[in-house]
């Protein structure tokens, strides 16, 4: 099964805006078409460097550097649907914005 990389960019563009308000600025790529396709997305905050690489294949890498560190974390994935696809971004959301108070502490 091939993944399609229209819904990466789908899913992009849904976060972006909640993205760009936490400070995350980000840019959208397409690789040339040929047997393995790939998308990826870069995203520079104040603390972190990232990259989310996906491929038609599903499988997909995410970087994440932290500037002030130098630490890199490499997370794989292996994808077969959108829900996974979002789970993904998902992650990266997680490492880039700021968490919203209270909202994971039990009550």
């Amino acid at each position: 099964m091939e993944l399609d990389l229209d819904d990466l960019t789908a899913a992009v563009t849904a976060r972006a805006t909640r993205w760009q308000e936490a400070g995350v600025q980000l840019q959208l790529h397409h690789g040339l078409t040929r047997s393995k396709s790939s998308a990826w997305v870069d995203c520079t905050t104040a603390y972190h460097l990232a990259q989310l690489i996906v491929w038609t294949s599903g499988e997909a890498e995410l970087r994440i550097g932290n500037i002030f560190t130098g630490t890199i974390a490499i997370t794989t994935y292996e994808m077969h649907n959108a829900a996974e696809l979002a789970a993904c971004l998902d992650d990266l959301t997680s490492h880039l914005t700021p968490p919203i108070p209270g909202l994971d502490q039990q009550t």
